[in-house]
């Protein structure tokens, strides 16, 4: 089984880590045993609908810090850090952030800091954009995101399926919807 596959976001080329290829799986499962209750973003259409409207709309981060909450693997990471000044990568596991930055250096993007934990309790470094991905999906989710937006300047833009947690966030909050497609939206605030 090949190692990267082949993807386009636009005309932006990028090799994705083949999460089914066995090195790879093997690394994850191995995460997940060990208890950490994270999940991978291969599962999730929505990250490669965002990584398509990035590209579309590269003024939004072209030459920007920006942070990326709950990375994973990160498909997005690779069209943000191709216009960002730099990229911040955070998550839970540190097997996503190595697994990340193994798919950043492959595709020659050397521009990123790890930021391993929960990012409602990192130091945030001072960025002008952060971006998630599928990030509000359960009730813990959903108050972690309430905790992290406590005092939160930068902007921000979500991609998300339309679960009861993030229409409670949507409701709740200020926000701009971008667009929505499939059962998922994409907000900014």
């Amino acid at each position: 089984m090949k190692m990267w596959i082949p993807k386009s976001y636009g005309d932006v080329q990028v090799e994705l880590l083949n999460m089914d290829e066995t090195s790879i799986e093997a690394r994850i499962i191995e995460d997940m045993d060990c208890g950490v209750a994270v999940f991978y973003d291969r599962r999730w259409d929505v990250t490669h609908v965002l990584a398509e409207w990035l590209v579309e709309h590269m003024e939004e981060f072209q030459g920007k810090k920006v942070m990326v909450l709950g990375a994973g693997v990160g498909a997005e990471t690779l069209v943000l850090a191709k216009g960002a000044s730099h990229l911040w990568i955070n998550d839970l596991s540190s097997v996503a952030l190595d697994l990340c930055g193994e798919q950043l250096e492959h595709n020659g993007l050397m521009n990123y800091t790890k930021v391993l934990g929960r990012y409602e309790e990192v130091e945030m470094p001072k960025v002008d954009l952060i971006v998630a991905s599928f990030l509000v999906y359960d009730r813990m989710t959903l108050e972690s995101i309430r905790k992290f937006f406590t005092g939160q300047q930068s902007r921000f833009i979500l991609m998300n399926e339309h679960l009861k947690e993030f229409r409670a966030f949507m409701g709740e909050s200020e926000v701009k919807v971008l667009f929505e497609v499939d059962g998922a939206a994409c907000i900014q605030m």
